[in-house]
């Protein structure tokens, strides 16, 4: 669990936690890799683990790898252009390849794709809305993309894994090469499978069924909608729920 500048493991059968990750002063990079920096006060936003991976996401953008079984911070960066792009949501998976991957939704209307072992960047991809939530279904084929708006987007993980490339040339990264062509570069975008069309407001969190077919929306309109990857014209089911 997460709060503050800390990341704390809680145990049900000790009924004590213990302190994974403590954020509130220097943060230093074991891995000198292109990209990395050293971050300070990172107020955490959200995180993600699986197996002994755990990434981290802040209030300013700032993205933080760290392996639970061994002792520091494996990599970190602010990955965004300015100090008001909020890493909402970040999502470890393990791509068709075998390799495991990390996905990052930002304020700043991006979604990142990362390759965890080497501390790269693959891509980065740009949406007319602030992107919320990302989810990679089990197979590592499909994403859900999910933010400012009333339609959730179903596209190609495997389109945001070449790597070097961008489709904004205006974003100052560090984890980005400059782009040598003209303003009229045709690079990578991310291949839209479908549109979910649906939900009356933002939405803000999704889940894959293990067996890879079902999809759940959560939004601002007070229902998760059920969606079927194999008819995904309309949801096949809409749960009712309430704020407060």
């Amino acid at each position: 669990m997460a709060q503050n500048n800390s990341v704390m493991h809680w145990s049900s059968l000790l009924q004590r936690g213990t302190e994974v990750l403590h954020v509130a002063g220097q943060v230093v990079p074991k891995q000198k890799t292109h990209g990395a920096r050293t971050l300070s006060r990172v107020q955490i936003s959200t995180m993600a683990l699986k197996d002994n991976l755990m990434v981290a996401g802040g209030f300013r953008g700032e993205l933080i790898f760290k392996y639970v079984d061994k002792p520091g911070v494996a990599f970190c960066t602010n990955a965004a252009d300015n100090k008001n792009s909020v890493t909402n949501a970040v999502d470890v998976y393990e791509s068709p390849s075998g390799a495991t991957r990390v996905t990052a939704a930002n304020n700043d209307c991006t979604v990142k794709f990362l390759d965890a072992e080497r501390c790269s960047l693959l891509s980065r991809f740009t949406f007319p809305w602030s992107v919320n939530n990302t989810s990679v279904s089990p197979d590592g084929k499909l994403l859900a993309v999910l933010g400012d708006s009333s339609d959730c987007v179903i596209t190609d993980a495997q389109s945001g894994e070449v790597r070097n490339r961008s489709s904004d040339h205006s974003f100052k990264s560090p984890f980005i090469p400059p782009c040598s062509k003209t303003e009229h570069c045709s690079c990578l975008h991310l291949q839209e499978i479908a549109t979910l069309k649906g939900h009356l407001d933002y939405s803000f969190s999704s889940a894959w069924h293990p067996g890879g077919h079902v999809l759940a929306t959560g939004n601002q309109d007070k229902t998760c909608r059920l969606w079927d990857t194999r008819n995904l014209s309309a949801p096949f089911a809409v749960l009712g729920g309430r704020i407060g």
